[in-house]
C-alpha cells in the first residue's frame, strides 16, 4: 500500500493565504493536524498558525512556544494530533533550508516514540497553483521528500 498525505481543500487555502507574493511579506508558519497520525493516508484537514507572537522575517520564521503549545493543545481536544510543521518561503521553488531540516528533526525527537516521521512543508510564492515541498524528518535519520500530485487519490494507487 502506498503511504501518502492528502490536503484538504481548506487547509491547501489557509497555507496559500499566507504565500510571500509580495516584496516585503514575511515568512509565516505553523503546525500540520490529522486525526490519523499513524495512518499510511494522512488527511491533514486542520492547520495552525501563525501567531501574533511569533517571530517572522521576510527570510525567516520563528513560532512563539507558548501559542504554538495553546494550539497544539487546543487541536488535541478536538481529536488532532500534529504531524508536521508548514512555512512559506519568499521563492518559486521551495526547499527546506538547514534551519528548516533541524527544526523538523527537533520536533520529531520531541515526540519521542510517538512518532515515525514528521512532516515539513513549505508553500512556495509564484504560479497558479503555487509549488508546495513536501518533506519528511523520518526516525532512522532519513530527510525524505515526498512527490506532489494533482488530482483525485484513488484506492488503486498501488
Amino acid at each position: 500500500m502506498t503511504m501518502y498525505v492528502l490536503f484538504t481543500e481548506s487547509a491547501l487555502c489557509y497555507m496559500y493565504t499566507h504565500a510571500q507574493r509580495r516584496w516585503m511579506q514575511k515568512e509565516a508558519g505553523g503546525e500540520l493536524y490529522s486525526s490519523t497520525p499513524h495512518s499510511l493516508r494522512i488527511v491533514v484537514d486542520a492547520v495552525a498558525g501563525p501567531h501574533q507572537e511569533d517571530y517572522r522575517t521576510r527570510h525567516s520564521y520563528n513560532p512563539n512556544l507558548k501559542s504554538t503549545d495553546n494550539a497544539r493543545l487546543e487541536m488535541y481536544a478536538r481529536g488532532r494530533h500534529a504531524i508536521g510543521l508548514w512555512h512559506t518561503h519568499p521563492e518559486r521553488s521551495p526547499r527546506p533550508s538547514g534551519q528548516d531540516k533541524k527544526t523538523t528533526e527537533e520536533y520529531l525527537r520531541a515526540f519521542g516514540n510517538d512518532r515515525d516521521r514528521y512532516l515539513s512543508i513549505i508553500i512556495g510564492n509564484r504560479g497558479d497553483l503555487l509549488e508546495i515541498a513536501v518533506w519528511s524528518a523520518e526516525k532512522n535519520g532519513d530527510w525524505l521528500s515526498w512527490n506532489e500530485f494533482h488530482g483525485q487519490v484513488q484506492d488503486q494507487i498501488p
